[in-house]
């Protein structure tokens, strides 16, 4: 049964109300192998901080339809999200995670570990992925990072759209990146600085030294599949968080797949204008958003000309360092010359 409560209200639990919905499903995610954290237990006590110390049952879950929790069988780090049966998410993402999209090495969507139904409630299921992290939170230190990470998300694009698949939300929130092997301690779902959620002062390795690096886009909540073989495809609507693409339109059709397009070339953008050093993928990420959607490329021919960007370059091009913009010249000098992995950025 799904628990209807008014978000954010304080409720005599010390939980927001929003918060009870998760702690009433808390038996069922543990039935079905998934522990939450103890602050989503029906039986919880607030813990006692101090003025000076936070306890970890402090920390709030945002946004309010994703919870973290750990899988019991092997203690993995996972991502519960609630969706409602009647989008295509469901349809889409498993389509994406099935055996035979999985083996193209192309394929750049959060993989869905599993998804669980209610016993009593059709219009809700919820489905498990990996516990990801925002693309751009540690900062980039090499170019051949960054390139790294446009190539996954340009092939990634490419492969969905192959498959007639528009992602209509490639926006900045959306692309994250896998940690396993640059944050081998994890971090906290609720406070991604610590790895337990009390302590700041990450552990973390450097993209380039534990490449390659895995990058995902998630969330196809707005995404749509459109039948196999169909062609010039039109559509209308006005979706994702970018929403400055410029032929976008409730009322005149247009090429959804061009959109795409348009809002991951924003996303770069906004990364290159953050750093010195990544002036090279300008005149890509420039061409991705042209005013024109016939004149702006196609997944596939983006990809084409970052490819023969890359092939230009030499080894030492790609290890050449780049430095977000907001380092102060003391904060460069501890990266370069001491190994500092303070998260300036």
């Amino acid at each position: 049964m799904l628990l209807t409560v008014t978000a954010g209200s304080p409720v005599p639990t010390g939980r927001l109300s929003y918060e009870l919905f998760w702690v009433h499903h808390q038996p069922f995610f543990l039935s079905c192998g998934y522990n939450l954290r103890p602050r989503y237990h029906p039986t919880w006590v607030p813990s006692r901080g101090t003025k000076n110390h936070e306890t970890e049952d402090a920390l709030l879950i945002i946004p309010q339809n994703v919870i973290d929790a750990v899988r019991v069988q092997d203690n993995l780090k996972v991502v519960i999200k609630r969706v409602s049966t009647a989008t295509s998410e469901i349809a889409i993402g498993t389509h994406l995670s099935s055996a035979a999209m999985s083996s193209d090495s192309r394929n750049h969507t959060v993989p869905l570990l599993e998804t669980l139904y209610l016993p009593d409630d059709e219009s809700l299921a919820f489905i498990v992925m990996p516990m990801l992290l925002g693309f751009d939170k540690l900062p980039f230190r090499r170019f051949g990072e960054f390139a790294e990470a446009v190539q996954q998300f340009l092939q990634g694009l490419e492969f969905m759209h192959e498959h007639n698949i528009v992602h209509r939300d490639a926006c900045f929130y959306n692309l994250m990146m896998d940690t396993s092997k640059a944050m081998p301690r994890g971090f906290h779902f609720a406070r991604w600085r610590s790895h337990d959620g009390l302590k700041y002062g990450l552990h973390w390795h450097d993209r380039w030294s534990v490449r390659p690096v895995k990058y995902y886009f998630i969330d196809f909540g707005l995404s749509h599949q459109y039948p196999r073989g169909r062609k010039n495809i039109l559509d209308g609507g006005i979706f994702g968080q970018d929403r400055t693409v410029p032929e976008m339109s409730i009322t005149v059709p247009y090429d959804p797949f061009k959109a795409d397009v348009y809002q991951l070339g924003n996303v770069f953008l906004k990364a290159i204008s953050e750093y010195e050093g990544l002036e090279g993928f300008s005149a890509l990420a420039t061409t991705m958003i042209c005013n024109d959607p016939q004149e702006r490329p196609t997944a596939s021919e983006t990809l084409t000309m970052f490819e023969g960007l890359i092939s230009s370059l030499q080894p030492d091009d790609l290890k050449r360092r780049v430095w977000p913009k907001k380092l102060l010249p003391r904060e460069r000098f501890e990266v370069k010359y001491l190994g500092s992995k303070t998260l300036f950025h």
